[in-house]
């Protein structure tokens, strides 16, 4: 199914992001800049910043191969696409809302999924995803709370040790990462 190779592409998309965000853009910033509301002690090495323009850059560099484009607004992060189904191209959009579950965790709770004029449940796309896509283990698919999950604590990333969510606020255009080598 082509929603399958789509949804493939957006999976390959969040890993190239947490990869670029460690070996492309490494900003380094000190802590005063972006209190720390985590009560937990992190270890890391440095800590990697982004606005939502220049994640949006970001990605949309990474998966210019795969035909998919980016855009992040206030509310939303949309992936935008196009398949070819009986000769006619037909335009799959799919717009979530990135939130941190914790350090470790991205939420991207699924707001749409528009596939041409389809009327096709967001859970029903999901779990078709979750049963037919061999998605590895750092990627978890919910059709019932109709959200994927990203664990960036089960990436596996050369002379990284470990990543994890410092600030992670859309709509205040705030994306702080804290890396840790190995």
């Amino acid at each position: 199914m082509n929603h399958r190779a789509w949804f493939f592409a957006f999976v390959i998309l969040i890993i190239l992001i947490l990869t670029a965000t460690v070996y492309i853009f490494v900003s380094i910033s000190d802590d005063s800049n972006h209190p720390n509301n985590n009560s937990e002690k992190i270890d890391k090495d440095f800590t990697i910043s982004f606005s939502n323009s220049e994640l949006e850059s970001l990605m949309n560099a990474s998966i210019k191969k795969y035909n998919i484009q980016s855009k992040i607004t206030k509310k939303s992060l949309s992936f935008d696409t196009s398949t070819k189904i009986l000769g006619k191209d037909i335009d799959i959009t799919l717009k979530t809302k990135p939130v941190k579950l914790n350090n470790e965790t991205i939420k991207f709770e699924i707001k749409a999924i528009d596939i041409g004029k389809l009327n096709i449940s967001n859970p029903f796309v999901l779990s078709q995803i979750k049963k037919h896509s061999d998605l590895p283990p750092y990627i978890q698919v919910n059709p019932k709370d109709e959200s994927v999950y990203l664990s960036l604590d089960q990436l596996d990333i050369d002379n990284v040790e470990s990543i994890q969510i410092q600030t992670l606020d859309i709509s205040a255009k705030k994306w702080y990462f804290d890396i840790k080598l190995k």
